[in-house]
């Protein structure tokens, strides 16, 4: 929804503000906005990353953890994942979940920038973002900076919502985000705000053809997606190449 906000900076403290406002409840509302099968999804992109066991994952945009925690149970007890994300109330209640247990202890989450990630060239073998590339400044230089961290030979995924194409899911989609989205909004916060924006902001995204088109763009390989729920997410895969 770029034409809502006159810069990105102005982009960038609304999402921050957004964020901030719903980590308490960011799991429980994703739970219920895609019922309950975000969880799936996660783990599905993180198989999909192809990351090995012993392996070094990174999540950009990580959030409350959910995928970080999912590259976390690929990787084991050898290897290693960084959840980032520039939020700092979402990555307090990763910080809770880790030390209640309910994330691996191998999990490093830290605060920065997902447009100038703070890691050296060829560092990780996968960078995943779920759910984050809609709502920053510049999707492209993202993904540019997963793609420059990632090893040759590895992966850069994405998992995000999507744009079904077909009937019924088509109408039934837009159904959704125009009329029950607005209503769980208000259940949750007391007023419609951040649930019913990010449910636009997925509608004005791009689809699943243009998103492959620009990992393809910045240098990508044997870039293939995979819809979820018909098409109302998806996940996009690319490779790093050799060379």
């Amino acid at each position: 929804m770029a034409e809502e906000f006159r810069s990105a900076e102005e982009k960038e403290r609304f999402i921050q503000s957004t964020f901030s406002a719903i980590a308490a409840r960011y799991d429980l509302m994703n739970q219920v906005m895609t019922f309950n099968s975000d969880t799936r999804w996660r783990r599905k992109a993180a198989a999909l990353s192809q990351l090995p066991v012993g392996g070094a994952g990174l999540d950009v945009c990580c959030g409350t953890g959910e995928l970080t925690q999912a590259l976390a149970e690929r990787v084991g007890a050898r290897g290693s994942v960084v959840g980032l994300d520039f939020n700092a109330d979402m990555l307090a209640v990763a910080r809770e979940k880790q030390r209640e247990g309910r994330l691996a202890r191998q999990i490093d989450f830290i605060q920065g920038n997902a447009m100038a990630l703070p890691f050296p060239d060829n560092r990780f073998d996968t960078a995943t973002i779920g759910f984050g590339l809609r709502n920053v400044p510049d999707f492209r230089q993202v993904l540019r900076e997963m793609t420059r961290v990632v090893k040759a030979g590895g992966t850069v995924v994405s998992l995000e919502t999507s744009k079904p194409q077909s009937w019924p899911m088509k109408p039934l989609h837009r159904f959704y985000v125009d009329r029950l989205v607005p209503v769980i909004d208000r259940l949750s916060v007391g007023k419609q705000g951040p649930y019913a924006w990010l449910a636009r902001s997925a509608q004005a995204f791009l689809s699943q053809e243009e998103l492959s088109a620009v990992f393809r763009e910045i240098g990508l390989i044997k870039v293939r997606y995979y819809n979820l729920f018909g098409g109302v997410a998806a996940i996009h895969v690319g490779f790093k190449p050799d060379t």
